[in-house]
């Protein structure tokens, strides 16, 4: 499929940023098999094992995902401002730079410190048909919708995943934000299909490629929403596997979806990777940022230091945060001066110093 248009959609952040207004507020993937909110809460394995959830990180209220040694990609509609907090894998990242590709949803975010691995990015642009994993944090499944779904149930900030199938996309000329991939709720995909809700924004969307490896595809943007059968009642989001005859859209500004044959389900949209693998490897590969420390170990104090795998630096804090580990290792920083040591403390290895 290629879509010719963009059906109506709540750009997901907004939708978080909207309740202030009366809107509902849910943030998570909507699962099709179970309203249980502990399903599809822990990593996924067997033949989902390492399709994504390992590089998904805490930004805002929602999520992010690691591109490079200190980068990270989300959505640019989720705001954000250098000296915020990137949670990844226990530590917490100070962000140091946030750079916007024009013309598109997409912000990378460079962080001070070090990620110890990232994801591969989809540089292919055969994505239709292929399967895909999905990640949010969030809502939970609301009410029932008899014979269409449900409506979007509770905020509970719980990372979720699920599954589905890329269905088409939309061309640049046809979105605000460049080209986007799309996938629908069509209810008849197995018990882990899912759609978006609010604050799925920046989430990574990961392909199985040809290759056996899940790869970044697609980032959370917006999902078709919200609707009502009657235009004088108060319309709300869904993740409904019929929306056939529904107006789509806020008051004013609906959008009558056709009764057809064939029953349509809710739509998902992200921004494509592969439209801009190019710049996003090259932002990936940008260096330590000017000015922050850089920290350094090695198994011996006689043998080579190098940049050690994983760390996070706190400037405001005067603090780095390593990983802990049975392994012995010397540290020493790199690019600070006047540096004293002041405390260590367990689980997350926490050296404090000053400079």
């Amino acid at each position: 499929m290629k879509a010719g248009w963009l059906r109506f959609a709540v750009i997901l952040g907004a939708w978080i940023l909207g309740c202030s207004l009366g809107l509902p507020v849910a943030r998570a993937i909507i699962v099709l098999g179970s309203g249980d909110p502990t399903r599809n809460a822990a990593p996924p394995s067997g033949a989902l094992d390492a399709s994504g959830w390992q590089w998904q990180g805490r930004w805002q209220f929602a999520l992010g995902t690691v591109i490079g040694p200190r980068q990270f990609v989300t959505a640019r509609h989720l705001g954000g401002a250098p000296g915020d907090v990137f949670e990844f894998r226990g530590l917490h990242y100070r962000t140091v730079v946030l750079t916007n590709r024009p013309g598109t949803d997409l912000n990378v975010v460079t962080v001070a410190g070090r990620f110890a691995d990232f994801a591969p990015l989809n540089t292919g642009t055969r994505e239709v048909g292929r399967p895909l994993m999905l990640f949010g944090r969030g809502g939970r499944r609301g009410q029932v919708v008899p014979g269409r779904g449900w409506w979007v149930g509770d905020y509970d900030g719980v990372q979720r995943w699920g599954t589905n199938t890329v269905k088409g996309s939309v061309a640049v000329n046809r979105s605000p934000v460049g080209e986007l991939l799309v996938f629908d709720f069509s209810g008849s995909a197995g018990a882990d299909e899912g759609i978006y809700s609010g604050g799925d924004s920046g989430s990574g969307a990961f392909v199985l490629d040809r290759d056996g490896l899940w790869k970044l595809a697609g980032v959370g943007y917006a999902v078709e929403g919200p609707y009502t059968s009657d235009t004088n009642a108060a319309p709300q989001h869904g993740a409904l596997f019929d929306t056939r005859g529904l107006w789509a859209g806020l008051p004013g500004s609906q959008e009558w979806l056709p009764d057809g044959a064939a029953a349509t389900g809710t739509l998902g949209y992200m921004t494509r990777v592969s439209s801009h693998a190019a710049w996003l490897t090259l932002q990936a590969s940008a260096q330590p940022p000017a000015g922050w420390p850089v920290l350094e170990s090695a198994a011996d104090l006689r043998g080579a230091f190098a940049e050690e795998a994983a760390y996070s630096v706190d400037g405001d804090q005067r603090r780095i945060q390593v990983p802990e580990s049975t392994a012995v290792r010397f540290f020493r920083v790199r690019g600070a001066s006047n540096l004293q040591l002041r405390s260590i403390s367990s689980g997350v290895c926490t050296l404090q110093f000053d400079w």
